[in-house]
């Protein structure tokens, strides 16, 4: 009898999960919200405007995801605002449906800006531009006013005082979450927060407890509109999604989030080396902004900020919406890596005081401007107007997070001079950053890592099933490191890179370029996860719609993979005599499209694959960060 009831119990439980899966619901607030949110019918142009600070002046700070959610206060009123903001009316254009299409897709004007002659099939998001960093500051600035403003509102639905005043004191100081992709998770804790894994949630509220939709979960289309979301079968779902399995349906696949966490938990050494680069070695705005730059120009830097935040937007949708540019911005997703994204360009601001844009041509086409256009610090950042007389924001008037009205605990501290605020920021990035580089290396003991007396081939040989050895060496976490003697002489290292370009519409959207040290495993839905992947580049691009021939350009550290190799002998050290030949034999690539397919080189258009190497200094104290010398081209891999 027990059990027959134990077995309804748990049938009733189910079928009440699956029907609110079916029929998502926001909060249920005991009043009709939609005067809340339905913006008043008016000509009057969408202003982005700073937000109130505290009283005493200081700037709010956004808070990382998790240690918004140990606020109890504020991470129910970011819940409860992000449920009514995504239940807002799609036709409203303060609707998440069409703040978040701005971005991309559905490819239509918004706040009266219409589009340029041309650029009809792009969002107005500015990728592959110079623009690219400041773009997003009042894009997210949109978003953040409208969560604040939704919060406030709700602050006042709480009918008992000590609760609301305990509300207004979190609602005050409301701003974005971000979260840090770049650090590993807390001890016991996932990569990927598991405040986006469940699809329904329960919600304290002014109306009591309930059973809602996350929004944090995925973004409902009410109503889906097939033709504006132009890809299938992605078009065909009724909700974002992340790592669908469409193995169980085509039609509507459920998110596997674990896989998500799982693939941006294998790049996280590979984003920390890359991030450390970029904070040391990118001192002008414009090879740090964007992937256009370094192919037009020549460069030999080219990584960007913008490079490495398509590794979240592949790797986190994977398949879904966030892997494709037009599609990404309707996952809630998108927002919080975005803002943490916003986060590193402020930190970088902090280093490099002084750097500006220099203008450029734009790499690709916006809903505004066209492939070429010349771009500058005072380009409009449209669709995004700062006065009601239509003044646009620019990268001028966005340089500081101040003029939006917030700040992060690592760019923002009044009692202390800049100066020291840098200092105390470059020991942060030694630390969070530094631990795969040779100076990271040299904060283990001078005999960290065992050298085995047995070659290094036979260690790391793999059966590829047809009884042939192929040499396969483990550089993922766990491997071995040398000495750091090994590694670091006279105060110098020499650090490399695997250099790719290619053309912002090589293919019909976004794919991946894979490096291995030795063969790639033949299965290719192996080569995310395989011990002997060094690194990739991610290509979040559009499809072939603008007729772009522009380039873009992005980068793998190899340094990391090869100290693993010299703690095992396969290499003596790091200098060119012994690291050439060896990268000549062992070092592969590969391209791979987003549905896991191999794609031949040749067919990729405008690729570029080399290896460069540069000495560097390591800085004298931990206040300082190391001091790169130039590049020198080492092989050409693909041209």
């Amino acid at each position: 009898m027990l059990l027959r009831i134990h077995i309804c119990t748990l049938w009733c439980i189910a079928s009440i999960v699956l029907q609110s899966l079916a029929n998502p619901q926001p909060y249920d607030f005991g009043i009709d919200v939609r005067k809340l949110t339905r913006r008043d019918d008016t000509t009057d142009p969408i202003v982005v405007r700073r937000l109130p600070t505290r009283p005493d002046g200081t700037l709010p700070l956004r808070m990382e995801v998790r240690s918004m959610r140990s606020n109890k206060y504020k991470w129910d009123l970011f819940t409860l605002a992000l449920s009514m903001f995504q239940f807002t009316s799609q036709d409203d254009p303060l609707s998440w449906y069409q703040v978040a299409g701005i971005h991309g897709v559905p490819f239509t004007a918004w706040n009266g800006v219409g589009p340029v002659s041309g650029g009809s099939q792009s969002g107005y998001c500015t990728h592959n531009s110079v623009l690219f960093p400041m773009w997003h500051r009042p894009y997210l600035a949109l978003f953040e006013q409208q969560l604040h403003k939704f919060a406030n509102e709700i602050v006042l639905m709480f009918t008992n005082t000590t609760q609301r005043q305990l509300y207004q004191e979190a609602a005050a100081d409301f701003r974005l979450p971000y979260w840090d992709w770049s650090l590993a998770a807390p001890q016991g804790e996932t990569h990927l927060p598991d405040v986006f894994w469940s699809p329904v949630i329960q919600q304290d509220g002014p109306n009591g407890i309930q059973n809602i939709k996350n929004p944090l979960y995925s973004y409902h289309f009410n109503p889906l509109d097939h033709d504006a979301l132009i890809w299938y079968p992605l078009n065909q779902w009724n909700e974002t999604k992340r790592a669908p399995n469409t193995t169980l349906s085509m039609l509507n696949p459920p998110s596997i989030n674990e896989e998500a966490s799982r693939a941006l938990l294998g790049k996280l050494s590979e984003i920390q080396q890359r991030l450390y680069i970029i904070f040391s070695n990118y001192h002008e705005f414009n090879a740090f902004s964007n992937k256009a730059w370094a192919a037009s120009q020549g460069s030999s830097q080219l990584d960007s900020v913008e490079a490495i935040h398509d590794i979240i937007h592949i790797y986190g949708g994977s398949k879904g919406h966030l892997t494709y540019v037009p599609l990404s911005s309707f996952d809630p997703l998108f927002l919080l890596h975005h803002t943490m994204t916003d986060r590193l360009v402020a930190m970088w601001q902090i280093l490099n005081p002084d750097a500006w844009i220099t203008p450029m041509a734009a790499g690709e086409a916006s809903f505004t401007s066209l492939k070429g256009t010349i771009q500058s610090s005072d380009s409009p950042l449209t669709p995004f107007f700062a006065t009601e007389n239509g003044t646009f924001w620019t990268s001028d008037t966005a340089r500081s997070t101040d003029a939006f009205g917030y700040a992060y605990a690592d760019t923002f501290a009044p009692s202390i001079s800049n100066q020291e605020l840098a200092k105390q920021l470059r020991r942060k990035i030694n630390s969070w950053y530094g631990a795969s580089s040779p100076l990271g290396l040299m904060a283990h003991s001078a005999t960290s890592g065992s050298i085995p007396s047995h070659s290094y081939l036979e260690s790391w040989s793999e059966d590829d099933g047809d009884g042939t050895a192929v040499f396969r060496p483990n550089i993922r976490y766990g491997a071995e490191i040398p000495a750091a003697s090994l590694i670091v002489q006279d105060n110098h290292y020499t650090e490399w890179l695997a250099n790719v370009f290619v053309n912002v519409e090589a293919l019909e959207g976004s794919c991946l370029i894979h490096f291995f040290l030795g063969k790639p495993p033949v299965a290719e839905t192996e080569w995310h996860q395989t011990r002997n992947l060094v690194g990739s580049v991610a290509i979040f691009a559009m499809d072939r719609m603008t007729g772009s021939d522009s380039k873009m350009s992005g980068t793998v550290p190899l340094t990391s993979a090869l100290m693993k190799m010299v703690a095992v002998r396969g290499v003596d050290d790091l200098s060119p005599q012994h690291v050439e030949p060896f990268l000549t034999k062992h070092l592969h690539f590969v391209v791979q499209s987003t549905n896991d397919s191999r794609i031949e080189p040749g067919r990729v258009q405008g690729l570029s694959v080399s290896v460069v190497s540069s000495e560097v200094q390591v800085p004298e104290e931990e206040s300082k960060l190391p001091v790169w010398g130039p590049h020198v081209r080492r092989l050409v891999l693909w041209k």
